[in-house]
């Protein structure tokens, strides 16, 4: 087992960084919600509403029928008889250096099998829930347990995920994906993912507002990276696409991925390259350090813009007092709003009522997404429930959104949503900010410029569409 400082532990947490860089990953609690320039109340809770209907039904959000009584019959592929469906959950839950890591997925999986087989199953055959735990180092063998039993994988990712060397295409076992983090990974074949994060595809939603909004703080773009290769790609990624966009890039550092002693020097080297638009690549702790250094020495860049995985209750609790004028773009619709949103509330319902005490957290949701497309799918197949049935009704889903659960993406034809929904950091509370939105659709901004086209060469072929 790697220790936290050495060097294998070092990439582990740089591929930390990425996986929440890439699932969004947070967890919330009710909250005061701004929206522009009025303030609202939400409970962001379970209260339950005309959703329970719905989802007394089968239904969730505008989907309608995902699980329900059905006839559908015959032992038609591994993992399937007349009665049952096995599907498995990969994720990294029992890693002993971060305990519980991306739990949420799980904790998803059991609440939504829990839930559609309450409701009678896909068609009457009822899912049958594999816990992969990979642990962070066990992905390959939960690859191969998952090979052996299952139909399908669903709603799940590990952030060691280049490890399987394409056994699971090889056994010829389709994954319905919570996330993926790897250029190998995300570039698989068999595959079909509610968020789809291919390598040459990059959201720049955010940062497109930003150069409209303000087009001089832009010339004055900075960049801090955990020191680590797989960190930095998706830096790289950044820089190439919003480069187009106007953004010069005045100051790019590197730090020590699992934190520094001292950050003022690093504070003092923003400010002298009169940085006005900082991102800040890593994770919430590091951020929260860096700007309680930013209040010390009295600087403070213009606009700080940070990536989903700073969306984080913990963050704002322990950083909000420190932080100044950051923002988090989000892909899913925001639990404070939970009242306005269906979907979002169905998912907080479903988790209540089938799985009380399961992290409630922004990837879960996300997780929640990938399963209600493979049922979608599965139930489409009738009684003809294959592997290849499944890949081809899920990969011809084309507009997806998980009943409402976040911005439409294209799972497949292998395109991000270009939706975008800002949150700024009040105090120790997120609340969803218009200005720099800048909705056109909603809450979100869905302009198709949000999403650019990714050139750098990765080492894995562009994915086929």
């Amino acid at each position: 087992m790697a220790r936290p400082g050495s060097v294998s532990g070092r990439r582990v947490f740089a591929l930390l960084a990425v996986l929440a860089m890439l699932a969004g990953a947070c967890s919330r609690s009710d909250k005061q919600v701004e929206s522009g320039s009025d303030k609202t109340t939400t409970s962001g809770g379970t209260s339950g509403g005309s959703s329970t209907s719905k989802l007394d039904k089968g239904g969730f959000g505008d989907l309608a029928n995902v699980c329900g009584k059905g006839d559908a019959k015959g032992a038609t592929d591994k993992g399937v008889t007349d009665t049952e469906i096995k599907a498995g959950t990969i994720t990294d839950k029992g890693a002993q250096i971060r305990p519980g890591l991306d739990k949420e997925l799980y904790d998803a999986a059991v609440a939504f099998t829990d839930w559609c087989n309450d409701k009678g199953g896909i068609l009457g055959r009822k899912l049958s829930l594999t816990d992969l735990d990979a642990a962070l180092y066990n992905y390959p063998s939960m690859i191969t347990k998952g090979c052996e039993q299952d139909f399908a994988l669903v709603g799940g990712g590990a952030a060691l995920d280049s490890g399987g060397n394409g056994a699971r295409e090889k056994c010829g076992l389709p994954n319905i994906a919570g996330y993926t983090v790897s250029a190998q990974a995300r570039s698989e074949g068999l595959q079909v993912q509610p968020l789809p994060v291919p390598v040459d595809r990059d959201p720049v939603g955010a940062f497109r507002v930003l150069a409209q909004k303000d087009p001089e703080a832009i010339k004055h773009m900075g960049f801090l990276t955990g020191d680590l290769s797989s960190i930095i790609i998706a830096k790289d990624a950044d820089i190439a696409a919003i480069t187009p966009l106007g953004y010069k890039v005045v100051l790019d550092r590197k730090y020590g991925v699992t934190g520094e002693s001292n950050w003022r020097p690093f504070v003092e080297d923003l400010k002298s390259k009169g940085v006005q638009v900082l991102q800040f690549v890593g994770e919430p702790e590091n951020l929260t350090a860096l700007q309680k250094a930013m209040k010390t020495v009295g600087y403070y860049p213009k606009y700080t813009m940070q990536q989903a995985n700073f969306y984080d209750s913990k963050y704002a609790a322990e950083g909000g007092s420190t932080a100044k004028d950051t923002y988090v773009r989000l892909a899913l619709y925001p639990f404070e709003l939970a009242k306005d949103n269906q979907a979002t509330q169905d998912y907080l319902d479903v988790m209540k009522q089938y799985n009380p005490s399961g992290k409630i957290a922004g990837l879960g949701a996300q997780g929640m997404s990938a399963w209600l497309l493979f049922a979608t799918a599965a139930r489409d197949c009738g009684s003809n429930l294959t592997r290849a049935c499944l890949l081809q009704k899920a990969g011809a889903i084309t507009k997806w959104t998980g009943g409402g659960l976040h911005g439409e993406s294209n799972p497949g034809g292998l395109e991000p949503t270009p939706c975008f929904v800002s949150m700024k950091l009040d105090g120790d509370k997120f609340v969803y900010d218009k200005k720099t939105t800048d909705p056109d659709t909603g809450i979100y901004n869905c302009n198709p410029a949000n999403v650019a086209k990714i050139t750098k060469d990765f080492g894995v072929p562009p994915p086929k569409r």
